[in-house]
């Protein structure tokens, strides 16, 4: 939910709040002065709304009870917030969870749920013109680490949110799960409602949304005070758990001067199916127009790659396949080509191409066909709307895999570019379509800033089934630039949280990052298309069976209709996108039990 206010209102509420607020955000271990909370009232919110620490929200408080609702599938993390809003000052508060039931007697543990206490900030500029200025809540602080580090009081008549993560298992027997979980404030206990819904279907480990979102490791160290490998795979293995694939590897595993052990590497992300896609290292060298990505280095990696899989192979393993989820993206020999980067940018795909060719011609040709053309096909990055004169073909190269940032798919006719281009590029392995968004575009159009609104953050997944947009981009997770990234959110071009999607653990005693509500969005937004594509796979399962040609697109296209107009969110729509995904959900659930009463909700949506 968006607030919009006035600046000069902002800065004199700011001000009048300030000293409460800075009791509520306090983590320096004083419990002085503790008694029972009086009032306090609880009121649930949905993951998507980004509800500020210090403002009033009198109509949801009024119209919202405690009870936590979650819809889920097996092998779902699901999220809501509980939301504390004390009439007095909290001293200390912490959250006890209990097991639930179903109708059956089934059991979803207590242990399922995880529980975070938002950490909010204070923002004071913005891109967004109309953006609130105030406390944001973002950075999701497991809620044990919280109370050890004393940062768990809220100040009178501010808000807190608990961010609450169930993690339903692969066997979980569906049903509806009730119970209750307890509050505890200053020794006071409050009971908190549950009513988890588990559908029969499971989100499939395996991701399908190709993501390279960049881990900058040099910068690990500014904000944890240190850095090792150890601390650096940590951070890769941290975004793996969220189903997005980190751009490239730790710096000691990306290089050319161990491609012996990248490769090994390589053969470890290949059968994680967690992992979606991961960027080859190359070297460059200098010509005539500056640099350029090195030819016998593109034939050394790929060779080294084909050498392997043959290996792998011929022990067995007949299924491998190394080049499936591997790219090329040169950010920093062709990024946003413009001038002469244009021909850069073209010099650079041919080379990629000639050197593909030639190493599936030389390992693949005659014994292996899918792998030839798995190589064939590894796709080359380029973050470039569509645009004619960086378009080319097999001889003079051009972009291969286009990548514009969200708002350049907002209209009909922007949408009918890409595709006519990659429907007939004339290419014989064909171009791709990605996506990117960093510090533009901004509101209205979707992206990744603590001050817009989180829905946005979890729609752009749903677009991008809409739109078959196959992968995305996103430039740094931890630019962490500033002194203290908790305090100081704005790093790039006062587009606030640009450039940093976790926050270091090292403030609070944890070994790794600690995620943010926007990751969790992202996340929760791939969830999302991997059940929108369940679906698509559905229908086209029920054609083959029933001899039907329904379009997927078609009878489904109701399901996100109302969510977005191009690339535009509809934002202050938190509940009528929860009522959509959990339509969404039931007919997921129809399909594993009766396939004929799943389309008849499809084509009657």
């Amino acid at each position: 939910m968006k607030i919009t206010v006035k600046r000069i209102l902002t800065l004199l509420l700011a001000t009048v709040m300030l000293g409460s607020v800075l009791v509520g955000c306090s983590g320096d271990g004083a419990k002085e002065g503790k008694s029972p909370a009086k009032s306090v009232k609880l009121w649930y919110a949905y993951n998507t709304e980004n509800l500020m620490q210090d403002l009033e929200y009198p109509e949801l408080m009024e119209s919202r009870d405690a009870t936590l609702r979650m819809q889920c599938l097996r092998n779902d993390v699901e999220s809501i917030q509980l939301m504390i809003t004390p009439a007095d000052n909290v001293v200390e508060f912490d959250f006890q969870m209990k097991d639930l039931k179903n109708a059956n007697g089934d059991v979803l543990a207590a242990d399922t749920f995880e529980f975070f206490a938002e950490y909010y900030t204070e923002i004071t500029e913005s891109y967004n013109m109309d953006s609130y200025y105030g406390f944001y809540p973002d950075a999701l602080v497991p809620l044990d680490k919280y109370i050890e580090s004393n940062y768990n009081t809220i100040a009178a008549g501010m808000n807190q949110g608990l961010w609450v993560h169930a993690n339903v298992p692969t066997d979980q027997p569906a049903g509806l799960y009730t119970g209750s979980g307890e509050l505890i404030l200053d020794g006071q206990s409050y009971n908190i409602p549950f009513e988890v819904t588990v559908y029969e279907a499971a989100i499939p480990q395996e991701n399908n949304i190709r993501t390279a979102i960049a881990i900058w490791y040099e910068y690990i160290a500014r904000g944890e005070g240190h850095y090792s490998q150890e601390l650096g795979e940590a951070y890769y293995d941290f975004l793996v758990s969220k189903r997005i694939s980190p751009l490239k590897a730790e710096d000691s595993l990306w290089t050319m001067s161990n491609v012996d052990g990248y490769v090994d590497w390589v053969v470890e992300q290949t059968k994680d199916p967690m992992v979606s896609n991961y960027t080859l290292p190359y070297r460059s060298e200098t010509y005539e127009l500056g640099t350029i990505v090195s030819r016998d280095g593109i034939v050394e990696l790929l060779s080294a790659m084909a050498e392997k899989n043959i290996e792998l192979r011929k022990a067995g393993d007949e299924s491998i396949d190394l080049f499936k989820k591997a790219s090329y993206y040169l950010g920093a020999i062709c990024d946003e080509p413009s001038g002469q980067r244009v021909q850069v940018a073209k010099d650079c795909d041919l080379i990629i191409y000639q050197c593909k060719r030639e190493v599936a011609e030389k390992y693949f040709k005659d014994q292996y066909p899918d792998l030839y053309e798995s190589c064939m096909k590894v796709p080359h990055i380029v973050t470039s709307a569509y645009n004619p004169e960086v378009a080319g073909d097999d001889t003079t190269g051009g972009v291969q895999t286009w990548c514009g940032q969200f708002q350049t798919w907002h209209t009909e006719a922007q949408r009918q570019n890409y595709y006519n281009r990659r429907d007939n590029s004339g290419r014989e392995y064909g171009e791709g379509l990605w996506w990117y968004g960093c510090e533009s575009p901004h509101s209205p159009f979707p992206n990744y800033h603590m001050d817009d609104d989180t829905i946005a953050a979890r729609i752009i997944p749903w677009m991008m089934f809409d739109y078959d947009v196959k992968g995305m981009i996103y430039w740094c997770v931890d630019y962490y630039q500033t002194t203290d990234i908790y305090k100081y959110p704005s790093v790039y071009l006062n587009a606030v949280g640009d450039g940093h999607l976790v926050y270091p653990g090292a403030k609070f005693g944890i070994f790794g990052p600690i995620s943010s509500r926007r990751l969790e969005n992202i996340r929760e937004g791939f969830e999302d298309y991997e059940c929108l594509l369940m679906i698509e796979k559905n229908i086209l399962a029920y054609n083959e069976a029933n001899g039907t040609d329904h379009d997927p697109k078609e009878i489904m296209s109701w399901i996100y209709a109302d969510l977005y107009e191009g690339t535009i969110p509809e934002r202050d729509n938190a509940a009528g996108f929860a009522e959509q995904r959990a339509a969404m959900l039931e007919i997921l659930g129809l399909f594993t039990t009766d396939a004929e009463a799943a389309m008849d909700a499809l084509l009657n949506g």
